[in-house]
């Protein structure tokens, strides 16, 4: 502290010497220092944040702009938002590597041909036998459906007008359906009416015995739609 303190008086006497050289006192009077502060430097710049708006509306963070998703339907890209973000199905899934089986006529609504895996057919026509002794009829709208099937249902809507977002309300995007598992079957009604009607009354109190459970429930900690009409074959293969 003292070098610093004479270092500072020779400094301001060399300037003095100087100003009496020049004629600088005689004009002005002795010269006034002003204390010197300190100054504080950020060596880091604070970081903007930046919103990210999509075509819905919604801001995104940083760390869901790095977990986008998208699906290829008729050419175009389109963003998948929640709640089917983060929900692909996982791993390749390959039609000819499952073992399908049709199920029966009398269990499938107006007598189409519908697959399912073996072990999904096996458990269901059980299932159904069951429900039929309680005179509940259990009767099948859709089992498997492809990746490719999913996007004809897109391009389908895409064609008629509707909107990719408004679409991915009530229909899985390409790659996000479970019925692309054939473990998945839609009873009849496949829509709101099916809640509270015989079938679904049945359903809830007995279908986990069958191993098939309601896997769009009414209080989902992912999100997703309440769906009461899809039953999900969760037993063994």
């Amino acid at each position: 502290m003292k070098i610093a303190a004479s270092g500072k008086f020779i400094m301001a006497a060399i300037i003095v010497v100087i100003l009496l050289g020049s004629g600088y006192l005689r004009a002005y009077g002795p010269p006034t220092f002003s204390p010197i502060e300190p100054v504080h430097v950020h060596l880091e710049a604070a970081s903007p944040k930046t919103l990210v708006i999509d075509v819905k509306g919604k801001i995104l963070s940083p760390l869901s702009i790095r977990e986008k998703e998208y699906v290829q339907i008729g050419g175009q890209r389109f963003e998948v938002l929640p709640p089917w973000r983060g929900h692909r199905i996982e791993g390749v899934i390959d039609r000819y590597d499952l073992k399908f089986a049709k199920l029966p006529t009398e269990l499938v609504h107006e007598g189409r041909e519908i697959y399912v895996t073996e072990a999904t057919r096996d458990a269901f026509v059980r299932m159904a036998m069951v429900a039929a002794l309680d005179g509940v009829d259990l009767l099948v709208d859709s089992g498997y459906r492809s990746v490719e099937y999913q996007q004809s249902i897109y391009r389908k809507k895409l064609a008629e007008g509707d909107d990719f977002y408004d679409v991915a309300r009530g229909v899985a995007p390409p790659g996000y359906s479970e019925h692309m598992l054939g473990t998945v079957v839609d009873l009849v009604p496949s829509k709101w009416t099916f809640s509270d009607t015989a079938a679904d009354k049945w359903m809830r109190e007995n279908g986990p015995d069958f191993a098939f459970i309601q896997s769009y429930p009414q209080k989902s900690d992912r999100g997703f739609t309440w769906e009461p009409w899809h039953w999900k074959y969760v037993g063994d293969s």
